[in-house]
């Protein structure tokens, strides 16, 4: 069997193929080594000299079988393979560029030249990425089919949340695209996409797809149809604020699921429901440590529209400390700038505030006095305002610990970093793509790759590996790991590190084959 060698001499490592074997005369192992190149100190490549003829092509490696290996262990592979059976090789090719790489598509044809992998497509030019995209697009039911089955093999899920984020895009022909709350602010038509994400794994398991004018609130009813469609009963459903109404809170209760929402603050009865608890919320009996912090909390019921819920009221010390500290720097600015204006009347002041400044038309007065404008306080109000600050409400319809309905709602988190992900690394905050069809299929390559992604990130979590490597770190350092075409058409895998070994360990990941 074949391996790789190093030789350190003054400045510069050589690396050999090396070959064991018996030799029958002096009866005793040796080996026969062939010089590869120098290895490169700054990449860790290895760069054939002009007088090395051995060597045909030195390509990467270490990244994408560690990537293959990784669909395997999650069943993403095999999910692909059964639902797409045509194109499954083109759709995993796509998802170990997009997170090798982190760059567009187009891209993908020149690191397929210089990456090997027996699972990988040969040759994915722009011409064939668009026609993928489109046959994915084309064909809505092998996506749902996906889903089930995908959503199937998930059998540990117990939560699952529900969240929308905003796509953008400068096409005019795509009909979903249409204008309405863009959560990125720009001024683009855009679609919604809902996404549903499922814990102990930290997996997405599905996602819709809505017109841009639709607002978040009038999402669920067909969400829920489509959880209960997946096979996913017996869970409990988690969302934010923006979802609650009481015709979302009866829909979840005709679909037997529980659930945990936050009980927005411009409701009346949580904010009697907080002057409620604004004594018994801080007692020394009502504390718990939350990770590394300290939160009050206390429970209570609620009616809302015949039924009744439990709420739980919290009070995090911290965040009304900070939400304090951003209303008093924010109101001063204001009073400054008021201050800094020549107005006629007290109209033109107010007329100000309620275009420009919204809301806090409420917490400033306004007089006058020798022909000059007084910018003062409300003292009332902002009381009321800095009362609710660091405070507020949890529903749910099922009997649950206070503690225990934090930690599961704080797991939400996890959907927004699955936004952010998507939009920053895979750069499909804008959709590049001018048909319907390619944006489904581009959605679904996106989601293919952020199943992948999020599985990694749970490994390392798992391991505690944040602390020394980001993702694409790790994925850097296995890519140091090259598989050489030898001019005799034999191969072999360069030799793998000690800190290489560690990682496929952590991950429980065999070693390449050499």
């Amino acid at each position: 069997m074949s391996f790789t060698s190093e030789q350190k001499i003054g400045k510069y490592t050589y690396v050999y193929e090396a070959e064991s074997y018996w030799d029958k005369e002096k009866k005793q192992p040796r080996q026969r080594r062939a010089y590869l190149g120098k290895r490169d100190p700054k990449t860790g490549e290895i760069v054939p000299t002009q007088k090395t003829k051995i060597v045909r092509s030195v390509k990467d490696y270490g990244n994408v079988y560690f990537l293959d290996k990784l669909s395997e262990q999650v069943g993403l592979k095999e999910c692909l393979k059964e639902t797409y059976p045509d194109l499954w090789q083109e759709i995993i090719t796509c998802a170990f560029f997009e997170i090798s790489e982190a760059k567009p598509l187009y891209l993908c044809n020149p690191w397929l030249e210089l990456t090997y992998n027996e699972q990988l497509c040969s040759n994915l030019t722009s011409q064939r990425i668009s026609e993928l995209l489109r046959d994915i697009g084309e064909a809505s039911r092998d996506r749902i089919d996906f889903f089930r089955l995908w959503v199937n093999m998930q059998r540990e899920t117990n939560c699952i949340f529900y969240d929308i984020t905003s796509l953008s895009s400068y096409s005019k022909t795509i009909d979903l695209m249409e204008w309405g709350y863009n959560r990125d602010k720009e001024k683009l038509p855009q679609i919604n996409l809902g996404v549903i994400y499922g814990e102990p794994l930290s997996l997405p398991l599905f996602y819709s797809i809505y017109p841009g004018s639709i607002p978040d609130v009038s999402t669920l009813r067909n969400t829920l149809k489509l959880t209960v469609h997946m096979g996913l009963k017996g869970v409990t459903f988690i969302m934010d604020k923006g979802f609650y109404s009481k015709h979302n809170l009866n829909e979840i209760k005709k679909a037997k699921m529980r659930f945990i929402i936050p009980y927005p603050e411009s409701n009346k009865a949580s904010l009697e429901l907080i002057r409620k608890h604004s004594d018994d919320i801080s007692s020394p009996l009502n504390t718990f440590r939350l990770n590394k912090d300290i939160l009050f909390g206390t429970k209570d019921k609620v009616g809302i529209g015949g039924a009744t819920y439990n709420a739980f009221i919290y009070l995090d010390e911290k965040k009304k400390l900070d939400e304090s500290d951003r209303f008093f720097k924010r109101l001063i600015d204001i009073e400054e700038k008021l201050r800094e204006f020549d107005y006629e009347t007290k109209e033109d002041i107010e007329s100000y505030l309620n275009d420009n400044l919204k809301g806090w038309r409420n917490y400033i007065r306004i007089s006058k006095k020798a022909e000059q404008f007084i910018i003062g306080r409300r003292a009332n109000e902002i009381n009321k305002a800095l009362e609710r600050m660091g405070k507020f409400i949890l529903l749910s319809n099922y009997r649950i610990a206070k503690e225990d309905v934090i930690v599961l709602y704080r797991k939400k988190d996890a959907i927004e970093k699955y936004f952010d992900k998507m939009k920053n690394d895979l750069d499909v905050k804008r959709l590049r793509v001018h048909t319907k069809e390619a944006m489904e299929g581009r959605l679904f390559l996106c989601f293919i790759s952020l199943i992948l992604h999020s599985w990694l990130s749970r490994k390392m979590r798992e391991q505690n590996l944040f602390k020394d490597y980001t993702t694409q770190e790790i994925i850097y350092e296995l890519k140091k790991i090259k598989w050489i075409q030898l001019d005799n058409k034999r191969t072999i895998i360069t030799e793998i590190s000690k800190k290489q070994r560690g990682l496929f360990k952590h991950f429980d990941i065999g070693l390449p084959a050499t």
